[in-house]
């Protein structure tokens, strides 16, 4: 603990630095929320500008103080002194969250308040009116957008400036001396993400509450610098050195155990890659890679929009596949297969692979492509005619339209949907035999867990009648049996068959389920495929839907012969929604639905294993000026500011033994507190009514009652001049004390003789 009378500097600069610490950190549990993006380096500005700013005045205040308080105290005015003192600590507290709030409001208006995103330092009634326009916008997407949002500059106004008014209630309550109700603000910027998502990073947490422990080392609850802090009795103090201690130990460890704790989970095979996770950059536009490794955790996603689209009947279609996958070695996934041939195609052929029969009616779908650069045009799973200018062409092995060309951002195409009418009964119906034209869909990896992949297969769905109740059987295992758990963090790096692994820690995201259903099911010589491409999006509030980069997704299909591949969902219901009715048997002839996510996963639209030259192209390619960026504080940057207020604490703790050893100079109360210290010991306590004008006739009387004989005139006489200028000191407008010298031989004189007195015996 830095002690009140230590000056104001280091105090105020200590609680500053731990506040801004907090805060930042806090602001980070927004980005389940909200996509990363250059919303977290404004807010961490502003967050620097207006702690800096709040310090600076807090500081000059009260050095002031403390200065004409300890003129005041030569003057002989102590007691005056420390009123002063009093009502300048509030002042300071009050004028330095003025200050913060002036600086907050300049900087939300000269970063949001200008026509595009640029900083604009002067500020006047057109940046006011453009702020107030964009809090209206947010309001909007709030209301119509399920998270985590696209951080436009309306949202990212909203994050910025909710991050600077929770700083300055912090920063506040810090300046007021009440820290133990400091970090109670900081639930604010953690009640979206723990609401909507029931989550807080355990990087925040850590670092916020490490922060907040040891600001009460700084800021002792009850303790106004500038004025005397050791007017209490030697008992006290000691009681008070020994909590202080205590509290100082107790932050330094919770510090350093989190410390620990970052590096050893770093370190973990089953729990790298989270810091990785944390401070990754998306890259400018949105590519899903044709690797899927199962090794790698989740990275982070663009929140870039994949496309728009909207429905004749306004409903939202299933999932849009971009890509099959068939070849894996029990790591990763290539595409193997031989190709169909491309065949070119017009606005009137159905393309379906061969086989497929559709007999319901159409659905028409209108589509717009966003920031998605691929050669694969993003398409419904059921057949379908498709409307669409370039060079484009079909491949009927896999099902996909390829173009040389690619998409292109702003292109827009028409496709309409024809349902195959798929059911439980008719998929169960189906015969065995008539397999695809390539063995590759049944071929399993030769790994070290083969065979028992294969009789946990066996197990699960061994005894099945048919295809259609052994993949059913598989999938909801998978989806919501046998305490599977989705884990976007689950990482297999170092795993010599990650199928078998995830089968038994049972934790992983969609590229596990998928792949290890996929494996399962040929393992019971079922033909098994991956689809790759994107959930149904979100609504975007005029009538369409969205797709992002976090709509990304992976799913197995099964081949049924007559009907074709069909798409089945391991993965669970809380990433992807309800299964379709016809994977589902108990809703028997329902109409087939389509899922509608209560939060979108899961692709990476970066592959961990994507070359290196590659990823720094991809980073470096001109942004257009709806494109987001991820531009989080890195790792290092989170254990430099734990290391900073290590440093402070340590700074203060060497202040305070510096202090300590410093000689004492006595006055008045010091002197008076020696000698209730020398009474507690020998078991004499005043009451709380004595005053100090009774105290000396008080303890004459305890002397008397204990010893028999009075107390002798001349310690008498002394102890009342003693407890004389403390009440001086305490009470009178004007007083002057004895000197240091005097007060000295005074006190030593009377303490011993009041020993000498309580030791003779009745």
């Amino acid at each position: 603990m830095i002690p009140a009378h230590r000056g104001p500097l280091v105090r105020t600069v200590a609680s500053g630095v731990l506040v801004a610490i907090a805060v930042i950190a806090s602001m980070h549990a927004l980005t389940l929320v909200i996509d990363p993006g250059p919303w977290l380096t404004a807010g961490t500005t502003g967050v620097l500008l207006v702690s800096t700013t709040s310090c600076v005045v807090r500081y000059l205040l009260l050095r002031t103080a403390v200065d004409r308080a300890a003129a005041r105290r030569a003057a002989g005015q102590g007691s005056s002194a420390d009123r002063a003192a009093d009502r300048a600590a509030g002042s300071a507290s009050f004028v330095a969250t003025a200050a913060g709030l002036v600086v907050a409001v300049w900087f939300v208006l000269a970063r949001y308040g200008g026509p595009g995103q640029r900083f604009e330092p002067f500020v006047g009634p057109d940046s006011v009116e453009q702020v107030l326009e964009r809090f209206r916008q947010a309001t909007e997407l709030m209301n119509t957008q399920v998270a985590p949002v696209d951080p436009g500059p309306a949202i990212s106004m909203v994050a910025v400036g909710g991050t600077l008014l929770v700083l300055l209630v912090v920063d506040s309550l810090a300046g007021a001396r009440m820290p133990g109700f400091a970090g109670v603000p900081l639930l604010l910027l953690w009640t979206p993400p723990l609401t909507l998502i029931g989550d807080v990073q355990w990087p925040v947490f850590v670092i916020s509450v490490t922060a907040m422990l040891l600001l009460l080392t700084v800021d002792p609850v009850g303790v106004t610098p500038g004025r005397r802090g050791d007017s209490e009795s030697a008992a006290v103090r000691r009681a008070q050195r020994f909590r202080s201690g205590i509290t100082a130990l107790t932050s330094v460890a919770v510090a350093a155990t989190s410390l620990g704790v970052a590096t050893g989970m770093a370190a973990l095979p089953a729990l790298a890659g989270t810091w990785n996770q944390l401070i990754s950059t998306p890259s400018d536009t949105v590519e899903l890679s044709s690797e899927l490794d199962m090794r790698q955790p989740l990275s982070a996603r663009s929140g870039n929009t994949v496309l728009t689209y909207t429905m004749a009947d306004g409903e939202p279609t299933g999932p849009l596949r971009v890509m099959t996958l068939t070849a894996f070695d029990g790591v990763q996934t290539n595409r193997n297969v031989p190709t169909g041939g491309l065949a070119e195609f017009d606005a009137s052929t159905v393309l379906a692979p061969p086989g497929e029969g559709a007999t319901g009616q159409g659905r028409q779908m209108d589509v717009q492509i966003g920031q998605l650069d691929g050669s694969e045009l993003p398409l419904p799973l059921e057949p379908r005619r498709v409307d669409v200018g370039g060079d484009w062409a079909y491949d009927s092995l896999r099902d996909e339209v390829r173009g040389g060309e690619g998409t292109q951002q702003g292109a827009p195409y028409t496709v309409e949907i024809v349902d195959r009418g798929l059911t439980p009964e008719l998929l169960r119906a189906v015969p065995a035999g008539g397999d695809p034209r390539s063995a590759g869909y049944t071929e399993v990896p030769d790994t070290e867990h083969r065979d028992d992949i294969a009789d946990y297969a066996q197990r699960v769905a061994g005894d099945a009648p048919t295809r259609f109740d052994a993949v059913v059987a598989l999938q909801n295992h998978l989806r919501s049996g046998a305490g599977f758990v989705y884990n976007p963090d689950a990482d297999y790096r170092g795993s010599s068959d990650t199928v078998w692994d995830f089968l038994q820690n049972k934790e992983g995201y969609c590229t596990q389920y998928a792949l290890s259903m996929m494996v399962m099911a040929r393992s019971l010589d079922i033909p098994a495929r991956i689809g790759v491409g994107w959930l149904p999006g979100r609504p975007d509030g005029t009538g369409g839907y969205r797709v992002t980069g976090q709509d990304s997704h992976a799913w197995p299909e099964i081949y049924f012969p007559s009907v074709g591949w069909v798409r089945f969902e391991p993965t669970p219901q809380v990433q992807t929604g309800p299964l379709p009715a016809y994977a589902n048997p108990t809703t028997g002839n329902a109409p087939s639905a389509s899922p509608t996510p209560s939060r979108a996963p899961e692709v990476p639209t970066q592959q961990p294993s994507q070359r290196p030259d590659e990823s720094e192209a991809a980073a470096t390619q001109s942004a257009s000026g709806n494109q987001v960026s991820d531009q989080t504080l890195p790792g290092w940057a989170w254990v430099v500011a734990v290391i900073v207020a290590l440093g402070v604490l340590g700074g203060a703790a060497w202040l305070l033994l510096r202090r300590r050893a410093e000689v004492e100079e006595l006055d008045p109360e010091r002197a008076w507190a020696r000698v209730l210290a020398l009474l507690a010991e020998q078991q004499v306590r005043l009451g709380p009514s004595v005053t100090l004008r009774r105290a000396p006739a008080v303890i004459a009387d305890e002397i008397r009652t204990r010893t028999g004989a009075p107390l002798p005139d001349d310690v008498a006489e002394r102890l009342t001049a003693l407890a004389d200028a403390a009440e001086d000191e305490r009470y009178a407008r004007s007083s002057t004390p004895p000197s240091a010298e005097e007060l000295e031989e005074l006190t030593t004189s009377v303490t011993a003789e009041l020993t000498e007195a309580l030791a003779r015996k009745p």
